[in-house]
């Protein structure tokens, strides 16, 4: 009995775990290495979804007024790594 007890409660956490490994997948994978990704995942991901930036479509010129805004409204980038995730943000996410 205590096998099949500990197989149940197996199976009712498999689902956590795999939403929760989909989750980090989904929060690191497209997001390619490089300086600015690190300060992105911890940053951005605060307040938005990792899907947000990815589908974000903006240009060069937008992605530096987004993250400016963001910043005015209270995004925690230190100041030494502002250049280095607008750099980040548009050699990666930028539509020409």
């Amino acid at each position: 009995m205590k096998i099949a007890h500990e197989w149940n409660i197996a199976v009712a956490l498999l689902p956590m775990g795999i939403l929760i490994g989909a989750g980090a997948a989904l929060g690191q994978a497209p997001f390619p290495e490089g300086p600015g990704r690190d300060t992105l995942l911890q940053v951005c991901t605060q307040c938005h979804a990792p899907n947000r930036i990815l589908e974000a479509d903006a240009t060069a010129d937008e992605w530096q007024f987004i993250l400016y805004d963001m910043i005015a409204r209270g995004a925690p980038v230190h100041e030494d790594d502002v250049d280095v995730l607008e750099k980040y943000l548009i050699d990666n996410f930028a539509v020409k």
